[in-house]
C-alpha cells in the first residue's frame, strides 16, 4: 500500500538530547520502516543534540538542500518532535526557507517555553558545571557546536515570547500541532518521574511539554497517555494507548491528501 506517498519527502526532526542515532533515548524507532512501507520517501533531520536553536537550523537547512537535490523536490514536508520544531519555525521563518517547506507538524513542541527549563536555570552555577562537561562529551561524540546552557535558556516561556514574536508563521507553510499528556498511564518510568516533580509548577504534561505549550498552528488536539519519549517510539513498543508507527502512518496519509 502506497497510501503514504506525499507529494514532497518526509523529513523527521528530532528534540533535544538526542541525534537522530541515539543520545538520552533512540528517536523514531519503528517510525521510518513503518512510513516507507506505506510508499513514503523518509529523511532525518541531522541536527546536533544540544545544538542551539540557530545552529541547529543551519543544520537542518543542509539537509533540506541535500534531500531537495536528491529527490528533485521543490519543497519538503517536516515532521518535528519537542526542540526540533522550534528549529523548523527557526529555518522557515528566520531563514526564509518557507518557501522549501510544504508542511511542519510539530509533536509536543514547546512552542510556548517549558517550566522546567526555567526551574532548572535557577540552579545556574550547577547548571553551567554540567553544561561544560556535557558539551565536552557530545564534542567528542558527535555534535559539531553543542551549547547545552544556551539549548536549555532558549526553552523558557520568556525566551519563547519573543522567540514567537520574532519568527511568525510564513503563510506559503501549512503548521499544525499536537500535545500529550501521561494522565494516569505512567508505561514511561522516566516522563513518569519528571512529571511528578514538575507537577506543582507545570501542571499536566508529558512528563517535558504541557499541551497548552505544544499548540501552535491548527491544533490537533492532545494524545492521552503519552509520554514524551513514546511519541517518537523510543521504547519501539505499542502501549494500551498508543501505537507510533500507525500515528505517523495517519499523519502521512492526512498530508498526502491534502496534496502536501
Amino acid at each position: 500500500m502506497k497510501d503514504c506517498s506525499t507529494k514532497y519527502p518526509l523529513i523527521l526532526v528530532h528534540g533535544l538530547g538526542v541525534t537522530d542515532a541515539g543520545g538520552l533515548y533512540v528517536p523514531w524507532g519503528r517510525i521510518p520502516d513503518a512510513l516507507r512501507a506505506h510508499g513514503a520517501r523518509v529523511f532525518f533531520g541531522g541536527q546536533d543534540a544540544w545544538g542551539s536553536i540557530e545552529a541547529n537550523a543551519a543544520q537542518l537547512a543542509r539537509t533540506v538542500r541535500r534531500v531537495r537535490r536528491e529527490t528533485g523536490a521543490a519543497r519538503v514536508n517536516l515532521i518535528a518532535h519537542s526542540k526540533g520544531g522550534l528549529e523548523a519555525r527557526y529555518l522557515i521563518s528566520t531563514m526564509g526557507y518557507g518557501r522549501y517547506v510544504a508542511s511542519l507538524s510539530m509533536l509536543s513542541t514547546p512552542n510556548h517555553g517549558a517550566r522546567i527549563a526555567e526551574l532548572l536555570l535557577r540552579a545556574r552555577p550547577g547548571v553551567a558545571v554540567w553544561a561544560r562537561g556535557n558539551d565536552a562529551w557530545w564534542a567528542k561524540n558527535g555534535d559539531a557546536q553543542p551549547d547545552s546552557l544556551r539549548a536549555g535558556e532558549q526553552l523558557t516561556p520568556q525566551y519563547l515570547a519573543q522567540f514567537n514574536r520574532d519568527n511568525p508563521d510564513a503563510n506559503c507553510v501549512y503548521y499544525q500541532s499536537w500535545g500529550a499528556r501521561l494522565d494516569g498511564a505512567r508505561t514511561d518510568a522516566a516522563m513518569a518521574l519528571t512529571h511528578g516533580l514538575f507537577y506543582p509548577a507545570h501542571g499536566e504534561s508529558d512528563g517535558l511539554v504541557t499541551p497548552a505549550s505544544a499548540r501552535w498552528g491548527r491544533w490537533r488536539g492532545v494524545l492521552e497517555g503519552v509520554s514524551h519519549q513514546e511519541l517518537v517510539d523510543a521504547a519501539g513498543r505499542d502501549t494500551s494507548r498508543f501505537c507510533a508507527p500507525a500515528f505517523y502512518v495517519r499523519l502521512a496519509r492526512e498530508l498526502a491528501q491534502l496534496g502536501f
